[in-house]
């Protein structure tokens, strides 16, 4: 689980109820799985995922992934979580001009912040 300590931060929310045990942005989800996991993507990727693995859901609950590119909201995603553990992913569309800082917020269904994953894409 080194990704944890390379790629995000985890809140204090994250203690209660659901908690992020793996958070990644990845080229793509292949058999429930991250695959070409990194910190920095050419800005010619055309799509990027973000992998969360989710656990402590004791019922049906939503966790929502909110993609910000140089601090502004560029998508919130709604995502049910089912059980734990719980693997689920969101994707964005990486624009050629979309050249910087990003980074996605994994929310809990209360709107707090359990995990937050930085990213950039590069030329």
């Amino acid at each position: 689980m080194m990704s944890l300590l390379f790629f995000g931060t985890m809140s204090p929310a994250a203690t209660q109820g659901l908690t992020v045990e793996r958070a990644v942005i990845c080229k793509n989800v292949v058999n429930r799985a991250p695959v070409d996991i990194g910190n920095r993507f050419p800005a010619t990727v055309d799509r990027l995922y973000c992998f969360t693995k989710i656990l402590g859901a004791e019922q049906p609950s939503r966790i929502t992934h909110v993609w910000y590119f140089d601090g502004s909201e560029r998508d919130r995603i709604g995502l049910a979580v089912g059980g734990s553990p719980w693997r689920t992913y969101s994707s964005k569309r990486v624009r050629t001009v979309d050249v910087g800082s990003w980074h996605v917020d994994v929310l809990d269904a209360g709107g707090n912040i359990l995990y937050r994953v930085t990213f950039e894409v590069v030329n």
